[in-house]
């Protein structure tokens, strides 16, 4: 306590910010290994817009990629976000947007359609 009212302002602050680097540095590194591990059991994105991809990224067949575009409804406006990941050793897909139960269906009967394995080994794709 004593040392502490000896030390100079730039020492003080010195002192501050270690201590908090002490304790921010764990949880970032532990926040940095989750955020990792989460985005290597996702397997694909695809962002629809209007009937056309905007962006996507992962791994996704193209046949697979080209029937997501024919079950997505045209003319629609607001973005369509598919994501695919890998839950309990199988795919599951997560929609964001404005579809319908069956449009949903659909797109999962879809995904069905691919083991786990051929989704794994697809090619690489970066739009």
């Amino acid at each position: 306590m004593f040392a502490r009212k000896m030390m100079t302002t730039p020492c003080r602050i010195m002192a501050l910010i270690f201590e908090y680097l002490v304790y921010a540095l764990p949880i970032v590194l532990v926040l940095g290994v989750v955020l990792a591990a989460r985005r290597a059991l996702t397997l694909f994105v695809v962002e629809i817009e209007n009937g056309q991809v905007q962006r996507a990224r992962g791994r996704i067949p193209p046949s697979l990629l080209n029937d997501f575009l024919d079950v997505s409804p045209r003319g629609l406006k607001a973005r369509l976000v598919i994501r695919c990941r890998i839950e309990q050793g199988q795919p599951r897909l997560v929609t964001r947007g404005p579809l319908s139960n069956d449009t949903q269906q659909q797109l999962r009967n879809l995904l069905g359609l691919w083991p786990l394995p051929r989704l794994k080994s697809a090619p690489k794709i970066r739009k």
